[in-house]
This record gives C-alpha cells, sequence and structure tokens, in this order.
C-alpha cells in the first residue's frame, strides 16, 4: 500500500500525507501527517500519525485525537476496513507520533482519514468532502511469494532525505572523495524483485556504484533500505517482511542506540522472522567469533557442545526462486545479472564464470532463523543469490508458506479445520421428524378427524401442523448448535525455561449461533491473520480498533453461523514451567504451567533415558522413573487423533468447480497462483511434525508436553466452550 494525495508527485514525499490538505487553513491549532512507507505484503505493516503543533509552541493542556484510517480496494464497496487508533499530544509536548498496526487484509486502492477530538470531527485533519485519499501500486506489486526484504543500514538516509542525500553522494564520488556508504542491491533486487513498472533489470541498472537503487525504491514496492530509527517499534509490523539484511556492526548500534526498535527486531525473529547478519570475520575477529558474539547480542540461548549453526536450515525447501522464475510474471521480466570489474550492472553471465557460494552460518531461533554471513554478500551474482535462499529455504522466505495460509488466495485447506458437528444440517434427525410429521398429519390425522366428523378441518390442520413442524425443526438446528461460542485451537508453544522466552503459534476456529456482538479481542502483541476460504469474499466494513494493550476486531469480523479461521502469534516473557529435578535416575517434576498435561515425555541429562507421566494437573508433583521409547511414543498416537480432516461427506473439488470463476484474486494474475497453499508449510507444522512426530529421543534437558490449550494462547473471546483443541508445548529447562 503507498499513500500519496492526487496532487502529490513520486519523490521525496511519496506515502506522506500533509494534514491540513492544500488551500485549507489550520482551525485546531494542530498539523497531522499520515505515513504508509513500507514494503508490499500481506501481515501487518506500520502506519505513522504524527500530530504536532501548528505554532510550534508547547500545547497548553493533553490534547487527545481518535484518528480513523478507512480503506477499500479497487471496487471500493467490497473488503472496507476502518482502523481507529487514539493520538494522545501530552501537555508540554510540540509533537508526538503514534505507530498504528494496520492488518494487510486487502489491498488498498484509496482511504479516507477521519479525526476526532472530545466526539467532534476536526474537518482540517480529515479528507472530508476533497474525497480518499489515492493508493497507488499496491495492487500491481501483489505477492506473497517473492520476499519483501527490509536492508538496515545506519548510513541510509531519512526518507524525507533522499533526493538531497542521494545528490550530495553523487558529488562526492564524482569528486572521488568517497565511495557509496550503503550496500550495492541491484543484483539481490534483480534477482527477488517484481516492480509494475518495468523490467527489473533495466529500474535497477545504471551506475557504477549501485547508488542508484536509492532513486529507484519507489518502484520497487517490496525492497526498501532503512536507517535503524526508521524501523517499527512493534514487532507484529514486521509480519509484512521476510528477509532483513544488518550488519554486524549496525545491530550493535542498533542495540545501543534503538533500544525500542532494537528488542521488535528479535521478538520477530523469534516469532517466525529471518534476520541476516552481514560483515562478520571482516575485522580482527573470526568468523566463529562473531557468530558467537552475535548470537550474545541478540540474546539467543548457548550453543550446545555440538555447536548449532549449520550450513542450511532444516527441511529447507529449495528451488524457491526456480519456481518463480519459469512462472513468467509480467513484473519481472528476469534476466541474470552480475556486476562488472568497472562497478556497471550488466544483464547475462559473467564470462568470468560465477563467484563461490556465499560463506554462511544459520540457527534457528524459537521459530525464526538468524543466518551468518562472512564478510558483504553485495553485489553477489546470480548463483549466490539463488544458492542462499535455497539454503534459508523458501518455506521460510515465501509469505504464504512460512505462515501456512495467503490473505490473497484459496485457503483449501480451510475446509480441514473446521469445528466438529457445527453447522452441518442434523440430517438422521431431520428425516426422524420429517417421517414423523408425515404419518402424523397424513393418516392419523386423517382417521382421527373422520372419526369426530370433522374431515372437513383437514384444510386447516395440514398447513398448521406444517408451520408448526417447519418452526420445529428450524429450532432444533438452532439449539443443536447452541448460542454460545465454540473454540477449536491447534498450537505449539517454544517454550525456554531457562531465559523465560515463549512463543506461541495457534490456529484457532471460531463458531457461533448468535455471533457476540462485541467481536474479538487479542492483545496488542500478538499477530492475528485471518484464514478465508476465499479472501475476495471476507465481508464488509470491518472496524478493527487499537488502543495502548489490545486490538479490538469489532464490526464485521464474527458472523453469526460462520467459522472464523485465524492464525495468532504471541511472544510471551513467562515464569510458567514444568519445575523438573533430577534425583540420581529419578525426575521429580510439578507442573507450573497453568494448565492439565495429558502427557508428557522428558529427557534429563542423558538424552538416552525417557520420562514420561500422563494425566498430570495443575501443581500436581511426582518422581517418574525410566520409560520405554514405546511408551514415550504414545505421545504420537495421541496427537495423531486431532489429525486436519475434511469433514465427513464434503466433497471439497466439487465445491471448488462451484466457484471456479471467484478463485482468482481480483482476477488478477499473481507470481505464484500454481504454487498451492497448504498449511503443512506454515512455521506450526513443521514444528509439529520437526518435533513430536520425528521420534525419540529428542535433546537433553528438553520435554514435549500435550495440553488442550497451553496458558500462552490468547483467545478473541471470554467465554466459549472448546472442542478438540491441542496443543504441544515443547520446553528447554
Amino acid at each position: 500500500m503507498i499513500l500519496t494525495s492526487t496532487a502529490t508527485a513520486w519523490g521525496q514525499n511519496w506515502g506522506i500525507v500533509p494534514f491540513p490538505q492544500k488551500g485549507k487553513t489550520v482551525k485546531h491549532g494542530l498539523t497531522m501527517t499520515v505515513e504508509t512507507n513500507w514494503v508490499e505484503n500481506s501481515g501487518y505493516r506500520p502506519i505513522w500519525v504524527t500530530v504536532n503543533t501548528s505554532n510550534g509552541m508547547p500545547t497548553k493542556a493533553d490534547r487527545v485525537l481518535t484518528v480513523e484510517l478507512s480503506g477499500a480496494d479497487q471496487w471500493y464497496w467490497r473488503n472496507r476496513q476502518t482502523i481507529s487508533a487514539v493520538v494522545e499530544l501530552p501537555q508540554g509536548a510540540t509533537t508526538v507520533t503514534t505507530e498504528v498496526p494496520a492488518p494487510s487484509t486487502a489491498l488498498w486502492y484509496q482511504m479516507d482519514v477521519t479525526t476526532y477530538e472530545d466526539g467532534t470531527q476536526l474537518k482540517d485533519l480529515s479528507t472530508g468532502s476533497a474525497g480518499p485519499v489515492a493508493i497507488t501500486d499496491g495492487l500491481y506489486s501483489a505477492s506473497e511469494s517473492f520476499p519483501a526484504t527490509v536492508v538496515i543500514d545506519s548510513d541510509a538516509p531519512n526518507r524525507m532525505q533522499r533526493a538531497s542525500w542521494y545528490n550530495e553522494q553523487v558529488k562526492r564520488i564524482l569528486d572521488k572523495k568517497g565511495k557509496s556508504p550503503i550496500p550495492d542491491l541491484r543484483v539481490l533486487i534483480n534477482e527477488t524483485g517484481t516492480s509494475a513498472r518495468g523490467s527489473v533489470s533495466a529500474l535497477v541498472g545504471g551506475g557504477q556504484t549501485g547508488l542508484e537503487v536509492i532513486n529507484t525504491l519507489w518502484s520497487m514496492g517490496r525492497m526498501d533500505v532503512l536507517n535503524p530509527s526508521e524501523m517499527p517499534k512493534q514487532w507484529i509490523n514486521l509480519t509484512s517482511v521476510d528477509l532483513a539484511f544488518v550488519s554486524l556492526s549496525d545491530l550493535r548500534g542498533m542495540k545501543a542506540n534503538q533500544s525500542e526498535q532494537f528488542a521488535a527486531l528479535t521478538e520477530w525473529i523469534r516469532c517466525g522472522g529471518n534476520l541476516l547478519v552481514t560483515d562478520l570475520g571482516t575485522e580482527e575477529k573470526s568468523f566463529s567469533t562473531d557468530r558467537s558474539e552475535l548470537a550474545k547480542l541478540l540474546g539467543m540461548p548457548p550453543t550446545s557442545e555440538n555447536d548449532d549453526w549449520l550450513d542450511q536450515s532444516p527441511f529447507a525447501r529449495r528451488a524457491g526462486v526456480d519456481q518463480l522464475r519459469t512462472r513468467g510474471y509480467y513484473g519481472n521480466n528476469y534476466v541474470g545479472s552480475y556486476v562488472g570489474d568497472d562497478g556497471t550492472f550488466r544483464a547475462g553471465t559473467n564470462p568470468k564464470g560465477p563467484l563461490p557460494p556465499i560463506e554462511i552460518k544459520m540457527r534457528a531461533w524459537q521459530m525464526g532463523l538468524v543466518v551468518a554471513i562472512e564478510g558483504s554478500p553485495f553485489p553477489g551474482d546470480t548463483r549466490q543469490w539463488k544458492d542462499l535462499l535455497d539454503r534459508v529455504g523458501s518455506d521460510r522466505w515465501m509469505w504464504f508458506q512460512r505462515n501456512g495460509l495467503s490473505q490473497l488466495r484459496e485457503n483449501q485447506h480451510y475446509w480441514q479445520f473446521m469445528i466438529p458437528g457445527v453447522g452441518q444440517a442434523p440430517v438422521t434427525s431431520f428425516q426422524f421428524l420429517i417421517s414423523l410429521f408425515v404419518i402424523v398429519i397424513g393418516p392419523v390425522n386423517y382417521f382421527l378427524l373422520r372419526s369426530a366428523g370433522r374431515l372437513n378441518w383437514i384444510i386447516v390442520t395440514v398447513p398448521v401442523g406444517a408451520a408448526m413442524v417447519t418452526m420445529a425443526l428450524v429450532g432444533f438446528a438452532l439449539f443443536s448448535d447452541g448460542f454460545g461460542v465454540k473454540l477449536r485451537t491447534r498450537g505449539i508453544t517454544l517454550l525456554d525455561q531457562r531465559s523465560g522466552d515463549a512463543v506461541t503459534w495457534s490456529r484457532q476456529a471460531y463458531y457461533a449461533g448468535l455471533a457476540p456482538s462485541s467481536g474479538f479481542t487479542f492483545p496488542r502483541s500478538a499477530a492475528v491473520f485471518e484464514i478465508n476460504q476465499l479472501p475476495s469474499d471476507r465481508g464488509q466494513d470491518h472496524v478493527l480498533v487499537v488502543s495502548d494493550d489490545a486490538q479490538h476486531l469489532k464490526r464485521g469480523y464474527f458472523r453469526s453461523r460462520v467459522t472464523h479461521q485465524m492464525l495468532v502469534v504471541q511472544p510471551n516473557k513467562t515464569e510458567l514451567k514444568l519445575a523438573i529435578t533430577e534425583q540420581g535416575d529419578a525426575l521429580v517434576v510439578e507442573n507450573l504451567l497453568g494448565v492439565d498435561v495429558s502427557m508428557v515425555v522428558i529427557t534429563g541429562k542423558d538424552d538416552k533415558h525417557l520420562y514420561t507421566a500422563t494425566d498430570l494437573k495443575a501443581g500436581e508433583k511426582r518422581t517418574l522413573t525410566y520409560s520405554t521409547p514405546k511408551t514415550a511414543g504414545e505421545i504420537r498416537s495421541l496427537l495423531s487423533g486431532f489429525d486436519l480432516q475434511l469433514p465427513i461427506g464434503f466433497d471439497q473439488y466439487a465445491y471448488r468447480a462451484s466457484n471456479r470463476s471467484r478463485n482468482q484474486y481480483y482476477y488478477q494474475q499473481i507470481p505464484e497462483e500454481s504454487i498451492s497453499v497448504s498449511h503443512a508449510t506454515s512455521r506450526l507444522e513443521r514444528e509439529l511434525n520437526e518435533s513430536v512426530r520425528s521420534g525419540f529421543p529428542n535433546a537433553p534437558y528438553t520435554y514435549e508436553a500435550l495440553v488442550e490449550r497451553s496458558a500462552w494462547t490468547p483467545v478473541g473471546v471470554p467465554r466459549f466452550r472448546s472442542e478438540m483443541s491441542v496443543e504441544v508445548i515443547r520446553g528447554k529447562w
């Protein structure tokens, strides 16, 4: 989504809308800007709302504004979404900036801005009669497959200063007083970029330093170069980023000078992000020594005796870039590229042959991945970047594969996660009741009326009886589903008891015969992604109210007699744990997880020895002795009872055929359209399969616990009835 007023030309003010708009006067002593610059992708994105005093003087009292951002797709009447947030300018301040998380549940085409103070609309800080703000490029940058990439560089200019900074740097280079302070991204962009504005190689080509990329970023919707100070302060706003690059020295500086942005970055990694750290081993320290420093800098747990840094991400899906290159997507027009000895960008194959592979090591950190790169990978060549992306794995850097869902295309797996029994016609009961009705209203009614000499009443008893039975059948169907909320969850929590870090991924399904008017409420720190069978049919007029500690998915999100599914990701700091103590050959276990445990498998110092417990109640303490691998394997059998499957009697292919005309999102081709969406590629399912179902023994000092739902899983409603819910807690102690 790129935001600009209809009168604003492309340039350094791209994506920034000022209020009052041109031609209007300041009436309330305040001015405001709304900035939406960010990479194009599904997930959350930040929208920055800045409020200033118009005279530059401190405000004499608190000013509390409610800003509503309302967007819609190109048909405008469909997929409308309103995000409401509070912006408070405290007494004595002259300016304040609020970072509003905006879930990208649609490709916005235009947006209204409405601002209120004390319930009164401030028309000079609203779009009003001038019409909505135009949004461009969003539709044409649509992809969840090519990686949305952010390069964090302390030498990068502020967005507002890019034009003047670029001119200054070019002059320094021409005067031979310096070289490009930012890395040469031309080959990386050509390898992974898309653009609706022509061939990528033509857009990024030219010049001899790669500095020209700064002037091209406006046309590259899925790539940005940012100063650390411009990074989001909330981790959920990074969920639209697939790959983030930063040098080791800039990461050190970011931790020291931008602590909020650094904290958001580390939470994003733990929750599934991919951080690629460059320039290790380039100073006096070795590659290995710098990896150790990197782990400590980020707060990663110590490595094991065998060293946890690998050459390739476990179970990486390779050939991801090759899959995309064969699709013929019009927004790339891909040709191989390299940078010549004179610094010029050239299309084709380097006559000197390919460069050697980039030296990398990678390490999983809870749900995410940290990639350590020796030296600088820039500019590199096609073969190097393909090798690096293959080793990371497309199931990590393709958004829809990492999350196991799409917000642009059909989610066929939607039908495999229904709440058993709800929303289905009670066929057997209906058949019995209808058969009983036919018997009573037919021969029984006839013989009773004839014996009473009132056979002419049959013209009254038949329609009245039919109406009563119809009402009874409808009432039976309603009451069989109930009026309360039913919830099904399937999740995994990765818990490091040594640091208190926990990350929960939870797929959730909600159903209510009568939906609560309050909708859903989730923590502000939780990423909530809707899973719709057809995203284009998600409904209209959604209202999301964002407060300091919550996201209130209010109007339009919860509808009666419809199964609503979502993926919820939540990081936590916690003291909950399994308290485990080794006593010789035995383990003393106390359940301090806050929930009952159906079964747990534990390994101690010797990973060849397993301990198991079943039905371990919250707060219960037991002493465990050695168990056998066969007994431990029963946890896999228990989990397999919760496998995803289609409802009985549902023909998914017939349903899809009947809706074929609607399966293509907005009738636009996107590059990954022939790569199917599957929940099996998600980090949630990967972790379930790679841990509990991978076999025993596990690593030393770990455990797998099977629970109905962990204490860290956020639920969107206060009251519900759980149906077929299951979660695995994989802990380190």
